[in-house]
């Protein structure tokens, strides 16, 4: 009988260490949304960035701890309790990330190179109007992993910083890129202008992974074949 004791304490604990953990992550979330709530002008772009990088780190790890909670063989579901709470945490979430996107793109300087364009328009017009760059072409993404960085940063850079290219156009080109599963996941979702952003936010919290992309990058480090024989050119 002292064994089975023994073990039931250590379930406890750690029970209690999973909610301590998400209450630690709520607590960390309050103090983002109250710079949200109370944001002033005054707030630089380096405030903005901090806590927007932190954001999606705190997403990951409540929605973890929850599961983790649920599924704990101690633990007792009581009412609604943890669903309430995830369903305020999410439209917070989404609420706070959403803002600081914006307040972060405000704060965004200019390219040098539009800059340029802007300052010396009225006498290189002629000059650049020879100018043609080669069309990029916009890249697919049928959900694989190692191909999401490459699908994210083109497409931010051609699209979705594009100030002058409206939401729903956005969103157009947004769904053009897609194939098989990415596709199917926002493929419900009306396209609207205030739509977009959600599609958005739901592929960055699909693929956008810090934790599964740093696996895949160093399980791409170990499968490098290893030499045969010392040489330069090996």
């Amino acid at each position: 009988m002292a064994p089975a004791a023994a073990s039931t304490t250590k379930k406890t604990a750690t029970l209690k260490l999973l909610v301590t953990r998400l209450k630690d992550v709520q607590a960390q979330f309050r103090d983002i949304w109250e710079f949200v709530e109370s944001f002033s002008e005054e707030r630089t772009a380096s405030d903005v960035a901090v806590r927007l990088e932190k954001i999606d780190e705190l997403w990951e790890k409540f929605c973890d701890t929850l599961i983790e909670i649920k599924a704990h063989d101690d633990y007792v579901s009581k009412g609604e309790t943890y669903d309430d709470e995830r369903q305020e945490f999410s439209e917070q979430y989404y609420k706070a990330k959403s803002f600081l996107m914006d307040r972060a793109k405000e704060r965004q300087d200019p390219p040098v190179l539009e800059q340029t364009i802007r300052a010396n328009d009225s006498v290189s017009q002629s000059t650049t109007d020879h100018v043609r760059l080669p069309q990029i072409k916009l890249q697919t993404f049928n959900g694989d992993i190692d191909d999401w960085l490459g699908f994210r940063d083109l497409f931010t850079s051609l699209i979705h910083w594009k100030p002058d290219l409206p939401e729903v156009e956005k969103f157009h080109y947004l769904k053009g890129c897609l194939q098989g599963e990415p596709k199917s996941l926002i493929e419900p979702i009306k396209i609207t202008s205030a739509n977009y952003k959600v599609a958005w936010e739901m592929l960055l919290r699909r693929y956008n992974n810090s934790k599964q992309l740093k696996k895949r990058q160093i399980q791409t480090l170990i499968k490098l074949p290893t030499l045969s024989k010392e040489s330069i050119v090996d």
